[in-house]
């Protein structure tokens, strides 16, 4: 096995890893940006440690084909927190604004109170799209990992590493139960969030 292989490997595995702890921050990230969801709270906190352990397990095989010289410069690299995408919080401004006091909490840099879209017939604060957004984006990473975590499966079994493939075995499915929820869970905030607010 070429030492030009085991490095590009080890830098894939590297990107999972990375990708996997920007889904974890998300997930926490989500559910402590809306306490007035009840449902995020428990399944956020569960996915977020979830996809933490996940890189974890992952950081010894970006090691083993790293190689020792390499190794230092890696763990040099930090990942910046996950935070809302800035662009979908400006979208979403002028919504939070007309909502009179409950929505300016984002524009000072709090999160707006939930409440569900349309009531009081204000159409809403606009916390059910950003909602959708943030979901949106959780979807697409989780949706990175999905495929990351194919293609180590693929490549550990033409290495015949019998360990990343049982890992990359037991984490596709954690992954895959992730997107399922995400997609409920949007499917869910889409109406509200989409329709009723604009009536």
């Amino acid at each position: 096995m070429g030492r030009s292989v085991t490095v590009h490997l080890a830098d894939y595995l590297a990107l999972l890893v990375r990708t996997e702890q920007e889904l974890s921050g998300g997930f926490h990230a989500l559910w402590r940006a809306h306490p007035r969801e009840p449902d995020l709270c428990g399944v956020c906190e569960r996915l977020a440690a979830q996809c933490r352990a996940h890189a974890e397990r992952l950081e010894p095989y970006q090691r083993r084909y790293r190689g020792p010289q390499q190794g230092e410069r890696q763990m040099e690299h930090r990942m910046e927190p996950w935070v809302p995408d800035p662009v979908i919080l400006d979208a979403t401004r002028t919504e939070l604004q007309r909502a009179g006091p409950e929505g300016v909490g984002l524009v000072t840099s709090a999160r707006p109170r939930l409440t569900p879209a349309g009531a009081a017939g204000n159409g809403g604060n606009g916390g059910g799209l950003v909602l959708l957004r943030e979901l949106h984006r959780l979807y697409l990473l989780a949706t990175e990992c999905d495929l990351s975590w194919s293609v180590v499966a693929l490549v550990a079994r033409g290495l015949k590493d019998d360990d990343l493939l049982d890992l990359a075995g037991r984490c596709a499915p954690e992954t895959a139960v992730q997107l399922l929820w995400l997609r409920t869970r949007m499917r869910r905030a889409a109406p509200q969030a989409l329709v009723v607010a604009s009536w």
